[in-house]
């Protein structure tokens, strides 16, 4: 019996061994974002960022400045500012994943919030448009979508807000404006 005793210890090494193998993650999600969890309405803030997404629209058609373009937008009305310093402070990620698919906010209008320069303490108001194929709102019923905001196109080992949405759930109009880039007034 007591012959066995080291091998059946060996053997339980090796089986915690593999339970711990299977249950670390890999090296890629030591990278990944840290998610922050926002609602409309209310301020979601990350490690340099904070915003408050104010609306969501749908439109077939969108204006801004002079330009038009006709398809299926989605529409996100926000506050954006800077949390601990302004150097790089761009809103360069904004993303759209829906059903395995992701849409970056358009750079099509001309006054849009994507890619604008955020401060510290003074906010910057304004809407970021995303492009979606025909019948997005309606085919996507009961599927989450997930609009994800950063600084950086690259978050890794960033934080992230992330606001997940029912695209079914969103009101389309047939025309929308986005509404202009301007400092918010507190």
């Amino acid at each position: 019996m007591t012959r066995w005793l080291p091998a059946l210890a060996g053997a339980a090494l090796v089986v915690a061994a593999w339970g711990v193998a299977a249950v670390t993650p890999g090296d890629e999600a030591a990278e990944q974002p840290f998610a922050v969890a926002a609602t409309v309405g209310e301020r979601a803030a990350g490690r340099n960022l904070a915003a408050t997404i104010t609306g969501l629209r749908g439109a077939e058609a969108v204006t801004n400045d002079g330009w038009r373009a006709e398809g299926s937008w989605l529409l996100v009305d926000l506050e954006a500012e800077a949390v601990l310093s302004e150097r790089g402070t761009l809103l360069s990620l904004a993303t759209l994943d829906v059903g395995g698919r992701s849409y970056r906010a358009s750079e099509r209008p001309p006054a849009s919030l994507f890619r604008s320069s955020l401060a510290i303490g003074l906010p910057h108001s304004g809407t970021l448009a995303f492009e979606l194929p025909a019948g997005a709102f309606t085919a996507s019923e009961g599927d989450d979508a997930v609009l994800r905001l950063g600084l950086h196109e690259d978050p890794r080992l960033d934080s992230v807000i992330e606001l997940r949405l029912d695209l079914a759930e969103v009101e389309v109009d047939d025309e929308a404006e986005l509404a202009p880039v301007v400092w918010v007034g507190r």
